[in-house]
């Protein structure tokens, strides 16, 4: 029933009598497209006994609803009528449940068979363990292909050493990632994206239905010419291209032999981990030079661990402790608020756990464009209101003055240049700042609860930080 809340009973798709304990699936959804059923025919497949399935839809207009009615007529449906965002969808059917355990998962993930079993157990096993949280991998393998270029150093001040120029991939659907040896993004004089590389850099190509197809378009910058670039997988050549002043272009399938034998997998998630500076990064991410980079799969997330919080788009938490916690902070759209309510069940005594042997992938960001002005905004609004209600104040004042700092300069960029996607951004970032400070009240009152329990000076981070 549109425009109002409207809930069919779930029915469950286990056995009845296994003596396992029941789980609560809610996957939220909004304009979800094709994953949605991707992910429910997984979800479907789960191998364990005793769990039942709701969809908690926003609003969606792209038609998913009457295919969720017309594909799983067995799978519970709440219409909320509006888009209530991450947070308050999710309560919405958090707070009708009765099972001990209740899963949340992102309607762009899918699950392997034997993903729930092992978080169910950590919950049994672990009476303080509030959350446990799967490996999420990225939803396609990637083939690591190196690139070698000879290196200048361009003076001025900025002594670092720069092979050629990596500008944004034209394959949308599935875009190789940087993963190492490149510095973090610049523009060159017409406006366009693009990232040095160093001496030697990685791409994470995908493979999709078996295939992988390396796309870049590079350029070796002004006044040089004739730079000879190398294209290597598995140590062998692929290609040595003559690169320009200009951008230029060049595309080619790799070999399927290499494909398979190169191709892994990619964490997106190991568990959340915090910074220093108070904000939480995936366990499986790094920064270098600026440049974002995700960990291939290997023993560092062969081992289930205790982790700082577990991320809501693929997690099982126990009932209880949410019940205690009044839920996930309804006032946080989307994004922080799984650490928040991991920060908050901390300081009462509950903890988290990474399950690696338990298997979600992700198909990251795309319900919400990553780094969207909506993206941003949403992103910079949950980092403050988490950090004024749990953090040291410099922490909450350190990031507000970096939304600050950032906004205006992406605005006056894009007032200068005419540069409309730095102009969003900057207002994004701005529109943010406007709304942690008109929710600064009530934030107050939620900081006074936490204050009675302990100290606000993030001792609770300090045993989960990790080298960068």
């Amino acid at each position: 029933m549109t425009g109002a809340i409207a809930a069919e009973a779930p029915q469950p798709v286990g056995g009845i009598g296994t003596g396992l304990p029941h789980v609560h699936v809610v996957v939220l959804t909004y304009n979800p497209g094709a994953f949605i059923d991707r992910c429910l025919n997984s979800l479907l497949d789960t191998d364990y006994p005793a769990f039942d399935v709701t969809v908690v839809d926003n609003d969606s207009t792209d038609g998913s609803v009457r295919s969720l009615r017309r594909n799983f007529p067995g799978v519970a449906l709440v219409e909320t009528g509006a888009n209530l965002g991450f947070s308050r969808g999710n309560n919405l059917a958090m707070r009708e449940a009765t099972a001990p355990f209740i899963a949340l998962l992102n309607p762009d993930t899918e699950v392997d068979p034997g993903w729930l079993r092992p978080l169910v157990e950590r919950l049994c096993t672990d009476p303080v363990a509030g959350g446990a949280a799967p490996k999420i991998l990225y939803l396609h393998d990637r083939v690591p292909v190196e690139l070698h270029a000879p290196t200048f150093v361009p003076g001025g001040g900025d002594t670092r050493e720069l092979g050629v120029r990596l500008y944004a991939d034209a394959s949308e659907a599935a875009p190789p990632v940087v993963n190492q040896g490149a510095y973090g993004p610049e523009t060159d004089l017409e406006g366009a994206a693009f990232r040095w590389t160093g001496g030697s850099a990685t791409l994470a190509v995908p493979v999709v239905d078996g295939k992988a197809r390396i796309a870049l378009d590079v350029a070796a910058g002004p006044d040089r010419n004739d730079v000879e670039l190398a294209v290597k997988v598995g140590g062998k050549s692929l290609a040595a291209l003559p690169v320009a002043a200009e951008r230029t272009r060049f595309e080619r399938d790799l070999p399927e032999d290499a494909v398979r034998e190169f191709a892994r997998p990619v964490i997106e998630n190991a568990g959340i981990k915090p910074l220093p500076d108070g904000s939480m990064r995936d366990r499986g991410t790094f920064v270098t030079h600026g440049n974002v980079w995700q960990a291939w799969d290997g023993p560092d997330f062969a081992a289930p661990r205790e982790v700082f919080a577990v991320k809501g788009g693929a997690a099982l938490y126990r009932r209880s402790m949410l019940e205690a916690l009044d839920f996930f902070d309804s006032g946080i759209f989307m994004y922080y608020e799984d650490a928040d309510l991991a920060w908050r069940a901390r300081r009462r005594g509950w903890r988290f756990w990474y399950e690696p042997a338990a298997v979600v992938r992700h198909a990251h960001a795309a319900s919400s464009r990553e780094w969207s002005p909506a993206f941003i905004r949403n992103v910079e609004f949950g980092k403050l209101r988490m950090l004024a209600k749990n953090a040291p104040w410099r922490c909450a004042g350190h990031h507000a003055a970096l939304a600050s700092i950032h906004g205006g300069r992406e605005i006056r960029r894009g007032l200068a240049a005419g540069d409309a996607e730095a102009l969003a951004r900057g207002r994004a970032r701005a529109s943010a700042l406007r709304a942690a400070l008109r929710a600064m009240p009530a934030t107050l009152r939620l900081r006074r609860t936490e204050a009675r329990l302990g100290p606000l000076d993030a001792r609770e981070l300090h045993p989960f930080f990790e080298p960068e």
